[in-house]
């Protein structure tokens, strides 16, 4: 009974609807260079209002796996990665386009992100349940700690920006305690305006940090764009059939799939950091590694099979434990707190149809991906000629009415301007925004179990210390944050012995 009311959740003719509008819009935003997947996921959002929730999570899913295939587009076709988790298939995939293979290397993209996102699939309803199960016995202070785990890895993996992105999940958490104070009514930061008493809106905030900013920033370089981008390559229809596809470069798909899998469930990393990593390995357990970087199928396979295969495992931290697995979830995050959706492990027994839809439903996207990038590949390509000076006006359109539109207020109108203001100086600053969303977007769940955690322990911070789960969330926040200073030290004293050494 439960499985006929999962298939008649899913295949319903809105949600089919939704599911290839979604696909679409996502597909044409990671086409644009400089439109990222976070961007796809933010400017769906206001959309979603008013709109079932399994069906407005369908529209977002649907961005967030059309963007991240999308961004192969411009990596073969322009030399330019859509998103940052194609950087790897400019390598092989634009020599291929240049060689007169760009109907192929775009057919590879889309096999390997199809692939990538099934098997990403049957991994999330394989492990998630299981997962889920085991998180049934957290309690307020494992939940605590992982959200400052959760935090500290988006802040961790800042590179060498580690303060710049403490600073931002500090701002994050600031944001998030605007408003009256759940427990205790206290009003906080409201500066006496009625507007914020439910605090800041999350949809105002996301499109002015991470649309309205980019287009500042994309402004300002329209002139630099149009001279310095290459000229697109002409599409070439593709002469690869998928037998011959799966039966030379089965390995490189399972391989580097099973990559983005494992790495996907942990939080922040995103899909550059697999894309690399199985790139790596493809082209080390190659026979002919020299290929590499000059046209090679299996450079193109093996990065776009491990950045999609991220698109699904991402979300179970997310679903087991309330933790985004990366900014473009920490958005799905904050849709699910407008559809008064609680995630955690307690999400799989109190609305278990619901979950098990949205996970069924992932199956379902990828099949559309592939009808999608089979029969309109040759049109979606023309999207890269589109000019920025028309595209830019368009975005603050839909960003602006997308704002608006949630509480009909103008006061969200200029939340969006004001963060996009924000972000603007954040982007030019180099400040990382990862640990900002996800730090605003967590902040209220941390506060709560935090607070709940001190009232069960009378006062006492020891409660986080003397329980085995939280502890170890604990002590692993604190090496993430530290190991990439320790390293950073470590590589200048070598550095350092070396050109020593040297004079």
């Amino acid at each position: 009974m439960e499985l006929a009311s999962i298939f008649g959740t899913i295949f319903t003719l809105q949600n089919l609807f939704i599911m290839n509008v979604g696909l679409f819009a996502g597909i044409l935003i990671g086409v644009l260079p400089g439109l990222n997947v976070v961007f796809a996921v933010a400017i769906m959002l206001p959309f979603t209002f008013g709109m079932e929730s399994i069906t407005g999570m369908y529209l977002m899913l649907a961005s967030y796996i059309g963007a991240i295939y999308g961004g192969a587009i411009p990596s073969i076709l322009l030399n330019t990665p859509g998103n940052p988790a194609n950087v790897m298939t400019v390598f092989d995939g634009s020599p291929m386009a240049r060689g007169g293979r760009a109907g192929d290397a775009l057919k590879l993209s889309l096999v390997g992100s199809v692939v990538g996102g099934l098997i990403s699939s049957a991994a999330l309803l394989a492990f998630a349940p299981m997962l889920a199960s085991v998180a049934l016995a957290f309690g307020s202070p494992e939940f605590f700690a992982l959200s400052i785990f959760g935090m500290c890895a988006a802040i961790g993996l800042a590179g060498g920006n580690i303060l710049k992105g403490l600073v931002m999940a500090i701002f994050g958490l600031l944001v998030s305690t605007v408003g009256m104070d759940a427990i205790d009514g206290t009003q906080r930061f409201m500066f006496g305006s009625p507007h914020l008493l439910s605090g800041v809106r999350t949809v105002a905030v996301m499109l002015g940090m991470f649309a309205l900013s980019e287009v500042f920033v994309q402004s300002r370089q329209i002139v630099n764009i149009s001279k310095g981008n290459a000229a697109p390559v002409e599409y070439q229809k593709s002469t690869l059939t998928l037998r011959h596809i799966f039966k030379n470069h089965w390995r490189t798909l399972l391989r580097s799939s099973g990559i983005g899998v494992v790495i996907g469930t942990i939080p922040s990393v995103g899909g550059s950091v697999p894309s690399m990593i199985a790139y790596d390995r493809a082209k080390r357990t190659s026979k002919n590694p020299d290929e590499y970087g000059k046209g090679c199928p299996d450079g193109v396979l093996a990065s776009e099979s491990a950045n999609s295969a991220t698109s699904s495992t991402t979300l179970v931290p997310l679903l087991t434990l309330g933790i985004p697995g990366d900014a473009a979830v920490a958005v799905l995050l904050g849709a699910f707190a407008m559809q008064n959706i609680i995630p955690g492990p307690e999400l799989f027994t109190r609305d278990g149809i619901w979950v098990f839809s949205l996970m069924g439903g992932l199956f379902v996207l990828n099949i559309f991906l592939f009808l999608q990038g089979t029969f309109f590949i040759k049109a979606i390509a023309n999207v890269t000629r589109v000019p920025q000076v028309i595209l830019m006006p368009c975005i603050v359109m839909l960003a602006t009415v997308g704002s608006f539109t949630i509480a009909n207020t103008t006061f969200d109108a200029m939340i969006l301007l004001g963060f996009a203001v924000v972000g603007y100086f954040m982007k030019a600053n180099g400040f990382p925004f990862p640990p900002f969303i996800i730090a605003m977007v967590l902040g209220a769940f941390l506060e709560t179990n935090l607070r709940r955690s001190l009232i069960l322990s009378e006062g006492s911070y020891a409660i986080f210390f003397t329980r085995p789960i939280s502890a170890a969330f604990l002590i692993i926040s604190a090496f993430s944050i530290l190991y990439p200073i320790i390293s950073t030290i470590l590589r200048k004293r070598k550095e350092a012995a070396a050109k020593e050494a040297k004079s």
